[in-house]
């Protein structure tokens, strides 16, 4: 369900939107029927327990738990929601630390190399050895 409220003043709540000069406001349909049910029901068990009627206080009871669970789901579905529209900046901001780290990963890789060139050919050839002998096979 969504209502458009005129827009007045500025407004930073979560559920809220700015779109053009309307505040949109998003409103979670289980978590409200499910707050409703649940009052519902307690009503209900109410009157059956005033009345003595057993029926109607187990029917009671049996709408209170069905609101709440109601209303738990609407939470749960409104947090996914936020997570999925949060992915894409979660995943932007992962991509700036993964290059922010390779440069300076590759940074010191460029200073190491500056700094010790023969210890890194002498290194390179021993790796290359190595790499020669267990590839060749003959290990005698």
């Amino acid at each position: 369900m969504l209502v458009v409220l005129p827009q007045r003043r500025p407004i930073s709540v979560a559920p809220f939107t700015y779109e053009g000069n309307y505040i949109m406001a998003t409103i979670n349909s289980d978590t409200v029927e499910g707050t409703l049910n649940e009052f519902g029901g307690k009503a209900e068990g109410f009157i059956g327990d005033v009345t003595g009627d057993t029926k109607t206080q187990a029917e009671g009871k049996i709408d209170e738990l069905k609101g709440k669970v109601q209303d738990v789901y609407g939470k749960a579905r409104e947090k996914v929601t936020e997570w999925a529209d949060n992915a894409p900046e979660s995943v932007q901001r992962a991509r700036e630390t993964a290059s922010r780290y390779a440069a300076q990963g590759t940074e010191k890789a460029k200073a190491v190399v500056q700094e010790q060139p023969v210890a890194i050919i002498a290194g390179g050839v021993a790796l290359g050895f190595l790499l020669g002998w267990l590839v060749s096979g003959r290990r005698d």
